[in-house]
């Protein structure tokens, strides 16, 4: 920002200080309370952050509105659960804020947590006059639950639990709400470590060739474990690029990602997530995911967004001039020792349990009993009611005789008994069991399922299996490697 464009917003904010800039007036709160919470700053992580706070509201019989961007209204009305969201532009402007101030109604309390108010943001303070207003601008007479000096030193969650606490809340559950996707295709494929290098500006992230040296290393430390790059439809040529760079067997770019529900499927099933300062890190808190993050590191000045103290959750710093970006705001994210990324990540992994875990046999495709095809035209699309998931399965197994016997003792999806038969005499249970298929000639895992029908003769004999997959094209195929969970299985 330049330095007459700083002059101009001071003498605004003065001025507008002078005209709207007043004590609330003194009431207690009563009734059901009215909470609104600006959120139109457009950034996806800082809404995580926050989103516990209305779930929170909620058990106080709060009503809440959030003010925010079209991007950011169905994730805070869906996945929030929001009672009312006005959609905004980004910091909008006074007209914009006048009107929406006339559809508000009133207003007990605002929650603006942010450093500076802006001129246009306390004229509708002013319109609103609430009851209580929570903001981290102790400068404003308008503020009387004064959060700067007071929050000092904490991170935004502890600084929404402390609203939540001043509105008469007992205890919080800081437990993030993460959007994931109502049925996820990419589970039995998904990398076990995924790497995010894009940021919302070129700055936060990595350069090309920081991201490049960074996979190799993870993927090298790790040759046995598949690593994904994270990317938005805007960096997907580039993560495309640095898989063709990086050239490693076991890195990719992950080329379905279009919605933060997509990115949010494969974090909750990865081992390890490493990322720059984004959403990707407060996603893989909210959702328990080991995590190592790459952060700035600006000397002793406090940052309030990092994620909380955990131990599935380790913090590498990359050092910054603060003169230089004080001056600039441009951040340096290459500064950080890519060792001890590496590190970090080894001393995650060594906690890894039984779930984590996956095993691969070897299996040959063998002829089946040739009556599949009938039976789960008829059983997929009511096995799909209560596991969406294997609605797109081609209607017929796979039949593997694998290298091992085993049983299955944790199925993914077990049904209710299903009259499946025309007639509706015959009552079945089948089991689920995500797993992925791997075959020699193409490096793509194929998403599949154990199909454990409770009537099958396939009980008998724990070497077979039947699986159910898409449409695949196996003539000539004889081999296939099958990786299975461990924590679903025993061998026998």
């Amino acid at each position: 920002m330049s330095v007459l464009r700083k002059i101009r917003k001071s003498i605004a904010r003065f001025l507008i200080c002078q005209l709207a800039d007043r004590p609330p007036i003194a009431s207690p709160l009563s009734g059901r309370l009215h909470i609104v919470v600006p959120r139109w700053d457009a950034k996806l992580g800082d809404s995580i952050v926050s989103s516990f706070f209305f779930r929170e509201a909620r058990k106080l019989n709060a009503q809440v509105t959030v003010l925010t961007v079209a991007e950011l209204a169905t994730l805070h009305a869906q996945d929030f659960g929001v009672d009312r969201v006005i959609v905004t532009g980004a910091n909008p402007r006074v007209a914009q804020l006048r009107n929406i101030a006339r559809q508000l109604g009133p207003v007990d309390v605002v929650v603006h947590l942010v450093g500076r108010v802006q001129p246009a943001e306390i004229m509708f303070l002013h319109w609103l006059r609430p009851s209580r207003v929570y903001s981290l601008d102790d400068d404003l007479r308008c503020v009387n639950r004064k959060f700067g000096a007071a929050t000092a030193g904490q991170g935004f969650p502890e600084r929404f639990e402390r609203v939540l606490l001043d509105l008469g809340a007992k205890a919080v559950e800081r437990q993030y709400i993460i959007p994931l996707p109502t049925v996820f295709h990419g589970a039995a494929d998904a990398p076990q470590i995924l790497v995010n290098t894009y940021a919302s500006r070129p700055d936060k992230g990595l350069s090309f060739n920081t991201a490049v040296m960074l996979l190799r290393a993870v993927a090298d430390a790790y040759p046995g474990k598949s690593v994904g790059i994270l990317c938005s439809p805007v960096s997907r040529a580039d993560a495309q690029r640095l898989e063709t760079t990086v050239a490693r067997h076991n890195v990719r770019a992950l080329n379905d990602l279009d919605t933060p529900q997509d990115a949010a499927g494969y974090i909750s099933h990865a081992h390890a997530v490493i990322s720059v300062d984004t959403a990707i890190v407060h996603m893989a808190v909210g959702l328990e995911t080991r995590l190592v993050a790459i952060y700035p590191y600006m000397g002793d000045e406090h940052n309030p967004w990092l994620p909380p103290p955990s131990t599935k959750t380790i913090v590498v710093y990359s050092c910054q001039n603060v003169q230089q970006y004080r001056r600039t705001g441009q951040k340096n994210m290459n500064a950080f020792s890519i060792e001890e990324v590496v590190t970090g990540l080894d001393r995650l992994l060594s906690t890894e349990t039984e779930t984590d875990r996956l095993i691969t046999l070897h299996a040959r495709i063998v002829p089946g009993l040739g009556v599949a095809t009938g039976t789960l035209a008829r059983q997929l699309p009511l096995i799909s009611q209560g596991f969406p998931e294997v609605g797109g399965c081609h209607p017929g197994t796979i039949n593997l005789l694998l290298e091992r016997p085993l049983v299955v003792t944790r199925p993914d999806h077990r049904t209710a008994p299903l009259a499946w038969t025309p007639s509706g005499r015959t009552i079945e249970v089948f089991d689920l069991v995500r797993i992925a298929l791997e075959f020699d000639h193409s490096p793509r895992r194929v998403p599949a399922w154990l199909y454990i029908a409770h009537g099958s003769p396939h009980r008998q004999t724990p070497s077979t299996h039947e699986v159910i997959a898409e449409a695949l094209d196996l003539d000539g195929i004889q081999d296939c490697r099958v990786h299975l969970p461990a924590n679903a299985v025993t061998l026998t």
